[in-house]
């Protein structure tokens, strides 16, 4: 399904920025204003946006109180995920928490948690010519942000899935729906990453393999539950193969990554217990 837009003026309104910052004269500090004042402020100015970073609130009080107040009220946040900050990281979960507009960007090289990993973010590359490529993507990130009628974030989608589950918990057909969702949502991710060529480095990964527990009659969906829930790297498709014994679980992954990213699953199995065999990359 086409995702509703809407066509809304961004003029007089308020776009706080999420950025790393460090010590005045630190490497990160530098990256970090050159960045914003380079291509976030002058796009966003022309947009008609008032433009704050946290290191310009002025106003006495909690910084900490008018930063969330900025997360949760100003029409635009732009986020900027350079170095995994926590205090970045912290502050776009309380923007996603909202469910308002956020432009997600992050310096190339820059390897994402799972948790956000599949989220659209702007990747660039820290010098002239990055700048240059960077302002008419962000630009139009910007655009399609605000435009977007019911944004879309890993909390809300949590917050939604548990909802689902509970009902669905009662009901077999819901439980077939609720499948079918969630089989659609790997393919949408899986397509997503296909059509981005953003970040040449995030690529797919195949990884078959049977795992057992000390002779344990496993069930499929509890496994399958305990390795999304732990894994480490982004799987994009699971499929299971049948093995005519309830001890054994055979699976098919598409991992999100390169062979270390397919690795990184097989340690997962391995940190939860299980015995793996018959690996084929």
């Amino acid at each position: 399904m086409a995702k509703t837009t809407l066509t809304i003026s961004t003029k007089n309104k308020t776009c706080f920025i999420i950025s790393p910052l460090g010590p005045d004269d630190s490497e990160t500090r530098r990256k970090a204003d050159g960045l914003i004042n380079a291509v976030i402020k002058p796009i966003l100015i022309s947009e008609g946006y008032t433009v704050i970073a946290p290191q310009e609130i002025d106003t006495p009080g909690s910084i900490t109180r008018q930063v969330i107040q900025h997360l949760l009220e100003d029409e635009l946040v732009i986020a900027n995920l350079t170095e995994l900050n926590p205090n970045v990281m912290y502050e776009l979960a309380v923007r996603h928490s909202k469910r308002l507009p956020v432009v997600c960007l992050v310096e190339r090289g820059t390897k994402l948690p799972f948790d956000i990993a599949t989220e659209r973010t702007i990747f660039y590359d820290n010098d002239m010519a990055g700048v240059e490529a960077l302002k008419p993507r962000l630009s139009k990130s910007i655009k399609e942000a605000v435009a977007e009628v019911e944004p879309d974030n890993p909390i809300y989608r949590v917050v939604s899935d548990s909802i689902m589950r509970e009902v669905a918990a009662k009901d077999d057909a819901q439980s077939y729906v609720l499948k079918r969702l969630d089989d659609i949502s790997f393919q949408l991710n899986k397509l997503r990453h296909l059509n981005d060529d953003t970040d040449i480095q995030r690529r797919q990964r195949s990884v078959r393999l049977t795992v057992s527990r000390k002779n344990e009659v496993l069930d499929k969906d509890e496994v399958a539950k305990e390795i999304l829930s732990k894994a480490r790297s982004e799987i994009m498709k699971l499929i299971f193969t049948d093995k005519g014994d309830n001890t054994k679980v055979g699976l098919e992954l598409d991992v999100l990554g390169g062979t270390k990213d397919a690795e990184s699953i097989i340690y997962t199995f391995l940190e939860q217990g299980y015995q793996v065999e018959n690996v084929y990359f």
